[in-house]
């Protein structure tokens, strides 16, 4: 895989209980308003080619980044995380020998970035959502100081995707866009997700919504686009075979996360030991990842993108679903791991998990 880490920051959000709300009764043609903006990275490379050319650098150079938007709102974003962030700061990284070596790998990855066609991504991954969800979100490639990417929301909670600019394929800056829309047009329908949970005794809730987290696995699919696209088709093949090697552990995941969710129901795990323990299941690509892929992908397979969706708004269905495939394809040899029928009973309290459509 190459090097940008995929994300992870709205599946702890999620798992966290905190959400962002968006308005979902818009017309179709405005259900997508995804765009992006290079502005804070084509500014950050002008200044880059000055500095190589041993051109003067102008004070209206620098103050037109500053300006920019992106760069605004990663200054709004680190202040609200408290950690330092200054202009003078941000031109020394920009003026540093390390900084200047990379302005032709800059150059050409934002290039590739900026042939995607953002609108059709947003499409794309709207047909992997329940009826009614949005994706507005603004797209923000980055050169900055730490190569991280991360997706945040201003005061307004208006959603951000920022992308460090790492040497990637333009395929490799579309899937990653459309892993993080999957989830914010997820995060759109919280509603409906807390009715379907309302009134659920509060340890039940908070493992239903923890199996919120197996969101990484959906978005995933999403953004492959089929089950019969395997993740990582655009990245290299040391990338897929460890993707490939992490689902071989595919079993002994699910042994793993029903003792997690056995211990949160009767207690034993309680405040934030609940989140230190979730957030050791997000990993590289841990099993929020792999898990929550292989039995999206089934379930979606089977049963169709109806079914998938409707899982989306009741994370414990996926379980309940992807039993019922699991259970079909080991009577015809397989050998795949079930989710515990006391686990499943025990989350849907008084009233036994749906029955297959």
């Amino acid at each position: 895989m190459h090097t940008l880490v995929r994300f992870s920051v709205l599946a702890l959000a999620l798992a966290a209980g905190t959400y962002f709300f968006a308005q979902t009764n818009v017309a179709v043609g405005t259900r997508v308003e995804l765009t992006l903006d290079s502005s804070e990275a084509e500014q950050a490379l002008l200044i880059l080619q000055k500095e190589q050319a041993n051109q003067a650098v102008t004070d209206a150079d620098w103050q037109k980044l500053f300006a920019t938007a992106p760069y605004q709102w990663l200054k709004a974003r680190e202040a609200a995380i408290k950690r330092a962030f200054t202009d003078e700061d941000f031109r020394k990284f920009l003026q540093a020998p390390e900084t200047l070596a990379r302005a032709e790998e800059w150059a050409q990855t934002l290039a590739g970035m900026e042939r995607a066609d953002m609108t059709g991504i947003g499409r794309r991954v709207l047909s992997w959502l329940p009826p009614g969800a949005v994706i507005h979100a603004r797209v923000f490639p980055m050169i900055k100081p730490h190569n991280n990417s991360f997706v945040w929301r201003n005061a307004h909670g208006e959603p951000a995707i920022f992308v460090y600019l790492v040497k990637q394929t333009q395929a490799q800056f579309e899937t990653i866009v459309a892993h993080e829309c999957h989830h914010i047009g997820l995060f759109g329908l919280d509603a409906q997700q807390q009715k379907v949970l309302a009134g659920l005794p509060e340890n039940v809730k908070q493992t239903a919504e923890l199996m919120g987290a197996f969101g990484e696995g959906e978005a995933v699919l999403a953004a492959a686009g089929s089950t019969e696209q395997r993740p990582h088709w655009e990245d290299d093949a040391l990338a897929r075979a460890r993707w490939d090697s992490d689902m071989m552990h595919f079993n002994q995941d699910v042994a793993t996360l029903t003792q997690f969710f056995d211990d949160v129901l009767d207690g034993k795990l309680k405040g934030d030991a609940i989140q230190e323990k979730a957030s050791t299941f997000f990993g590289y690509q841990g099993p929020w990842y792999t898990v929550g892929y292989e039995m999206a992908a089934l379930v979606e397979k089977r049963f169709g993108r109806a079914v998938f969706t409707d899982c989306l708004l009741d994370p414990r269905l996926l379980l309940v679903r992807y039993n019922e495939v699991a259970a079909e394809a080991n009577r015809n040899g397989a050998a795949l791991a079930l989710w515990p029928q006391s686990l499943l009973q025990r989350v849907y309290v008084d009233h036994p998990p749906p029955s297959a459509p």
